[in-house]
């Protein structure tokens, strides 16, 4: 049985990883790591926060890889 991706992770691995994708949004390689660990604390749950969403479409765009607000939100 595979184990799904969190919304977060599935997104930074298309950018080719944390540090990859950390450097292209010129963030720290630990605000993107966040992004994938659910907590409570934060009330974060493995999606990427809505303030990045912006700028990883543009990314997107630029780098050519496939990603839609679908994608960010994980909307069903």
């Amino acid at each position: 049985m595979s184990k799904q991706l969190s919304p977060a992770r599935e997104i930074v691995e298309k950018f080719g990883g944390v540090r990859a994708l950390a450097r292209a949004l010129k963030i720290s390689p630990s605000a993107v790591s966040r992004w994938m660990m659910p907590s409570r604390k934060r009330g974060t749950d493995g999606h990427v926060p809505q303030r990045h969403w912006p700028a990883l479409l543009k990314l997107a765009e630029k780098q050519r890889v496939t990603l839609t607000l679908h994608d960010l939100a994980k909307l069903k």
